[in-house]
């Protein structure tokens, strides 16, 4: 469950950003310059053999872009596990509010969830803000990066695993954990063809007890005009994951990983627009579709 203190800040960059954007300038026509993007993902995969295996992720993204400002949110989940085992299971979720400053400047404040029952955490929370610059926007391309400053909240948890991964109960939580972060992100989308699109996004939190680096990479094809084919693969590293008790039984595994991987093969739904992106915050100007 969310934090009170993680929902409250949330709550507070999206009502700042309601209040400012409710001010903003209206076109020429005299109708609001506010535009929406949005965009779903779903995944499955179910084998039954002699081991019955099952895997699943959804997500669903969208933003909102209101004179200078644009809010945005994200939500995912995913799923496996082999016979009764239950195997990796992570929610997250997140929201940001952009403040353009100029054509190739913005000031971003976010707050972030994370709740993966393998990770060794308990719970990974964060609020940031700080500058944003565009590197490269043209009309294929876009590059740009984010620095900032911000706080972060997470409770480490020792585990047991068995032979496949799974955990063994109980699991034993630590004291939670308070620091400083440094944030650091970089978003890079281009259109390879009318109808291919490559996009990758980094996020980097440093603190003092732990360095999160979240990368990940999609490529989507266009099937029409609202659905496409992405193949993705996210790459998630704690530097410093709270050690693992491994099972006595043959074959189990030997702790919790620094690093997960996740490849997923997902049919993907999405409101288009070619000026905003549904998965960050910021305007772009890359023609064809929206990934995640």
């Amino acid at each position: 469950m969310m934090k009170k203190s993680l929902a409250v800040l949330s709550a507070a960059f999206l009502l700042h950003g309601i209040a400012q954007a409710s001010s903003a300038d209206t076109d020429s026509a005299g109708t609001q310059a506010g535009t929406w993007a949005a965009q779903a993902q779903l995944g499955f995969l179910m084998t039954n053999a002699n081991t019955s295996t099952k895997s699943g992720n959804a997500s669903f993204a969208v933003a909102h872009k209101m004179g200078r400002w644009t809010l945005s949110a994200a939500a995912a989940a995913l799923y496996a596990s082999t016979g009764q085992y239950t195997t990796q299971q992570d929610t997250n979720a997140h929201v940001q509010a952009d403040l353009e400053l100029s054509p190739r400047t913005f000031w971003f404040s976010s707050a972030r969830w994370d709740r993966n029952l393998f990770s060794g955490f308990v719970f990974q929370e964060s609020v940031a803000t700080g500058a944003g610059f565009k590197f490269v926007q043209s009309r294929a391309t876009l590059l740009a990066g984010e620095l900032g400053i911000g706080f972060r909240r997470e409770q480490p948890e020792s585990l047991t695993l068995g032979t496949i991964g799974n955990v063994i109960l109980p699991r034993v939580r630590q004291p939670v954990v308070n620091d400083a972060v440094v944030q650091a992100g970089l978003n890079y989308s281009h259109s390879i063809t009318h109808s291919t699109k490559l996009v990758n996004t980094l996020l980097v939190q440093y603190g003092s007890s732990d360095t999160t680096t979240t990368d990940n990479l999609s490529v989507q094809v266009k099937v029409d005009a609202s659905l496409s084919l992405a193949v993705g693969m996210q790459l998630v590293n704690n530097t410093n994951p709270p050690a693992a008790t491994v099972s006595s039984a043959p074959g189990a595994v030997s702790g919790v990983h620094h690093t997960d991987t996740v490849l997923t093969v997902n049919l993907v739904y999405a409101l288009h627009n070619p000026k905003l992106s549904p998965t960050a915050g910021t305007p772009v100007t890359v023609n064809g579709f929206n990934l995640p």
